[in-house]
């Protein structure tokens, strides 16, 4: 390594400076320079290249253009380390470049320190910001508590919640919004969970209440979790207004004591009018085995012999009617054997066409492939007899009646569609004709054919369910499980 005269510790025995060849190279050093690099001596620098060649590059363009004015740069150290200097420089002869450094890692460091103190700060901030628009946007009440049970922090449902602005709320005790008769108690269940501070639904089985500004008690649901902030432990409890649910349990509850009560009623009903049905019967048989006999010493009186084929003909309506209401009273179970629904559908069609060809109306049955399914073939046939006869009464000559099943896959269930072309059924009759004894056809009804169909459908585990407009016809929709549950068919 050539002599140099600033290398001269008597002349700057403290100054540290590099000579660089054109390549970065090192071609002399002083004794200052060596130390802050790691080197003993000097010449243990020659050829060392301390700069990487990108810092080379640019401390070259540096100097080219700001002689004499310092530059920041990460020089290599001998153990693989680096420092960081300001270094200013010039060009000694067309190829050699001189450097004159100053360590300044101290400094890298404590400004790097200070910059990871205020970017700590900021993400702190940021959080926090996060965590307070997460408060704010629950849906729920939120209070955050000390383990003694003072209020640090509420949202805005929490003021909406209590019915106070949230300076009321803060630094108050939570006993504070809990009716007075529930507050002793808390104060001990606050006790025992700071002991054992855990997730968990507060009061399970029990009935919760919140006191409002005004005195109101409200019913809520409460929900405890354990935070740790700085070391120190906080509660969050998520508070919720439960008031509207309570209201449709009670009306729930209130709707199945009616339910109930009427259930019994209709019991009752049955079970009378099982036991009066059971009394016409006897003297009914006795009254047409009377005119029977009657009848037939008439003779050639004509009018006498038409009088009383009116007479034995309202007889056998009376029975009919009493057969109906004995049904309806005392429905048997359902004679549940699996196999083809179209069989009992089709012979219900085959049974009601002599009557619509009467009424000169059509009746076609469009059965669809159906997979075997558990149902009492007399009782569907009956239903569906009861449908299309409804409808052959309904329609005027030339109308049109379908009758159409179906598999429905995905319920798993057979539907039944009985369809005319009618007149229709107006909105405020269609909730009442599956009523017991409601009937839109006078003295020709007796109001318990659709009820009858409602039980049978309900039997099977299945529903009936009527679709219609005034002037567009009906449909009804018998939908019945492949499969029906036990309880079902009791």
């Amino acid at each position: 390594m050539q002599a140099h005269a600033l290398d001269s510790p008597v002349l700057c025995p403290y100054l540290a400076w590099l000579r660089f060849s054109p390549d970065g190279g090192v071609l002399a050093a002083s004794p200052a320079a060596a130390r802050l690099l790691g080197y003993e001596q000097p010449e243990e620098l020659a050829e060392r290249h301390p700069l990487g060649a990108e810092s080379w590059q640019r401390w070259q363009e540096w100097v080219r253009q700001a002689p004499g004015q310092a530059l920041e740069l990460s020089l290599l150290t001998r153990n693989g380390g680096s420092i960081w200097v300001l270094m200013s420089g010039c060009q000694s002869g067309a190829e050699i470049t001189e450097g004159w450094l100053v360590e300044v890692t101290h400094y890298k460091q404590q400004e790097a320190t200070l910059a990871r103190t205020l970017l700590s700060g900021r993400e702190h901030e940021q959080a926090e910001r996060r965590f307070r628009a997460l408060m704010e946007s629950a849906p729920d009440a939120i209070l955050i508590s000390s383990g003694s049970g003072r209020i640090l922090m509420a949202n805005q449902q929490t003021e909406k919640l209590l019915g106070c602005p949230r300076s009321e709320i803060l630094g108050r005790m939570i006993e504070d919004f809990m009716p007075e008769r529930y507050r002793e108690h808390h104060r001990e269940l606050r006790s025992g969970y700071n002991r054992e501070p855990r997730t968990r639904q507060m009061g399970t089985g029990l009935d919760l209440y919140a006191r409002r500004r005004d005195g109101r008690e409200i019913p809520v649901e409460i929900s405890l979790s354990p935070i740790e902030i700085d070391g120190e432990w906080v509660v969050a409890s998520a508070i919720r207004d439960v008031s509207e649910r309570k209201r449709a349990e009670a009306a729930m509850r209130r709707l199945h004591q009616l339910e109930l009560a009427q259930t019994e009623h209709l019991a009752s009903l049955g079970e009378i009018a099982a036991g009066l049905a059971h009394e016409i019967k006897n003297p009914l048989a006795g009254i047409a085995a009377v005119l029977e006999v009657l009848a037939g010493s008439f003779g050639d009186a004509t009018e006498a012999r038409e009088l009383m084929s009116e007479v034995q003909q309202q007889v056998v309506r009376i029975r009919s009617i009493v057969d109906e209401l004995l049904n309806y009273a005392r429905p048997r179970p359902p004679a549940l054997v699996p196999g083809d629904l179209n069989e009992a559908v089709a012979r219900a069609v085959q049974f009601a066409l002599p009557r619509a060809q009467l009424r000169q109306l059509r009746l076609t049955f469009l059965p669809r492939q159906l997979p075997e399914l558990e149902h009492d073939p007399e009782q569907i046939q009956r239903m569906v007899l009861n449908l299309v006869m409804n409808a052959i009464e309904a329609l005027p000559p030339g109308g049109q009646i379908d009758v159409q099943t179906q598999f429905e896959a995905a319920a798993e269930a057979a539907t039944i569609n009985v369809r005319d072309d009618g007149p229709g059924i107006a909105l405020e009759e269609q909730e009442k004709i599956f009523r017991p004894f409601y009937t839109t056809k006078g003295k020709h009804g007796t109001g318990l054919g659709l009820s009858l169909c409602r039980r049978i459908a309900e039997l099977h585990g299945g529903s009936i369910q009527v679709h219609s407009r005034p002037g567009e016809g009906s449909r009804f929709e018998v939908k019945l499980p492949l499969h029906i549950p036990s309880e079902a068919a009791r």
